[in-house]
């Protein structure tokens, strides 16, 4: 028989496996790009939705924060098997993210959570507490460079084309 109790450590499991130093991609772990891209653009808040593959504001959507949202809902649909459940029990499944804008700010905190087709909601007691191991994160920065000098270029060659 199928229990929900058996749930609660998933939302914590899902973000644990998100933040792991596992999920190094191109120059830098989960923490620093989440962390890069809101010091950059001063936000503080993001929201990433599992299920649908989105994650808000759109400043955060690169392919190294949205890489690992397809192993994170085989990790629900497995346990969710393992528990007797369909997929279609969970109605929602996101990672919310407050990081302090700060010029030397390195931690970000996740606030992990699901929701069942009845309305329940599980999380875990505590936030999970991350912090990203590299404060000046050259990737980010030197990707914006790269972007205004190919706008650049674009617009040089747009307007000298006229």
């Amino acid at each position: 028989m199928a229990k929900a109790k058996n749930l609660n450590g998933l939302p914590g499991n899902l973000a644990q496996s998100y933040l792991s130093t596992l999920g190094y991609f191109d120059g830098g772990y989960k923490a620093d790009w989440i962390n890069a891209i809101a010091q950059e653009n001063k936000i503080s808040e993001l929201e990433i939705d599992i299920l649908n593959k989105r994650i808000v504001p759109k400043q955060f959507e690169v392919k190294a924060l949205l890489h690992d949202l397809e192993k994170l809902k085989n990790i629900i649909s497995v346990e969710l098997e393992n528990n007797g459940f369909e997929m279609s029990f969970i109605k929602s499944a996101t990672l919310k993210f407050e990081i302090p804008i700060l010029e030397t700010n390195s931690t970000i905190y996740c606030f992990p959570q699901i929701e069942d087709k009845n309305g329940k909601v599980y999380k875990p007691k505590n936030r999970i507490v991350e912090t990203a191991y590299e404060t000046n994160f050259s990737v980010i920065k030197k990707r914006l460079k790269q972007k205004s000098i190919i706008g650049q270029i674009k617009n040089l060659l747009n307007n000298g084309s006229r």
